[in-house]
């Protein structure tokens, strides 16, 4: 988090800025009104279109500044060493690699209401379930629905896919030997009042097999049920299997890679395989989150970056070492952080 006197300067430079756009905005919609020309008139409306968002922009802007700095003085201007502020060091790290995931993972459910993803890196260092959290906070109040989650490294679930349907009817409130279709209708009631967020997790633990099974009795059972109710839904239906081995893509289960036009929600996407944190990574991150991050972070990016690097980029390691020099504890903070 940056200095106090560094945060009154960026409000006092944005208060000014916010007289400025002010005036102009004023002036624009005292001329609009003098003009009878409508093409005059469409271009000035367009200005004053951009104004308006660009003062509503400032206004948020200083509304957190606003915040940061209260928190800032009540804290001593303790560079993070207040719990409270761990929140800032948190949504910086959220602004972090995976952007190759997250950017895909956005542009499908802007257009679409439900889908099936699969997250997939070489061990869980790579960050699977950080990224699962990452992605589900882009939907608003996804976590506020029904969340059904199930390890697929349970003993009782690792090659016997009757105790997987028993599992998952259980966690719908159905009863034991409940048809994966029962389960696929279930599913549908639950999703016209709430969101729905089903993750499979160490589908890796499982055999090809299961996951056949889930995908073909399962998932095609519920996107068929989708297709013939045929009315527009609101609710959200959003599936992930977590693979911590990068093995899943070997098993040719069905997951497209490929994402273009003519995908459609009911082809199981494979999310792009999640990667170290490169060089500039880091560098790009520092830069575009210098205001959100503590001295300590910042004052030489070099030799920051440096020490980064010694966990050769891998997204864990590398995370909870920018808490370490920020003086805050990742594992104290992963039960709020992870909330799926």
């Amino acid at each position: 988090m940056p200095s106090l006197k560094h945060l009154k300067s960026k409000h006092e430079d944005l208060e000014e800025e916010y007289e400025e756009v002010r005036k102009k905005l004023k002036w624009f919609k005292k001329e609009e009104k003098t003009k009878s020309d409508s093409e005059a008139k469409y271009e000035l409306r367009q200005r004053i279109e951009e104004y308006e968002a660009r003062l509503e922009e400032i206004e948020e802007e200083l509304e957190e500044l606003e915040e940061k700095i209260n928190q800032s003085e009540q804290a001593g201007d303790s560079n993070l060493e207040n719990p409270q502020t761990f929140d800032f060091l948190y949504k910086s790290l959220l602004k972090l690699g995976y952007w190759e995931q997250h950017n895909r993972f956005e542009e499908i459910a802007g257009k679409y209401s439900h889908g099936v993803f699969l997250i997939q890196g070489n061990s869980k260092d790579y960050g699977q379930r950080w990224l699962l959290n990452r992605l589900a906070s882009i939907i608003p109040r996804i976590l506020e629905g029904k969340k059904i989650i199930i390890d697929l490294n349970r003993t009782s679930s690792r090659t016997d896919i009757l105790a997987i349907w028993d599992e998952f009817a259980g966690r719908v409130g159905l009863a034991e030997k409940s048809l994966p279709s029962q389960i696929a209708d279930k599913i549908c009631e639950l999703r016209k009042s709430q969101n729905v967020l089903i993750v499979f997790n160490n589908v890796d633990e499982t055999v090809k097999e299961n996951l056949c099974d889930l995908l073909n009795d399962f998932w095609v059972s519920l996107t068929t049920k989708i297709i013939e109710d045929n009315q527009q839904n609101l609710f959200k239906l959003l599936i992930f299997f977590l693979d911590y081995q990068n093995v899943v893509t070997q098993w040719n289960v069905g997951f497209v890679d490929n994402y273009n036009s003519d995908w459609q929600p009911n082809y199981p996407l494979e999310l792009p395989t999640i990667n170290p944190f490169s060089n500039e990574d880091l560098r790009d991150w520092l830069n575009y989150q210098n205001d959100f991050l503590p001295s300590a972070m910042c004052a030489n990016k070099a030799e920051t970056i440096r020490m980064l690097l010694e966990k050769q980029g891998i997204p864990m390691p590398t995370l909870r070492k920018i808490c370490d020099i920020c003086g805050c504890n990742w594992f104290e903070q992963e039960g709020k952080w992870l909330r799926i």
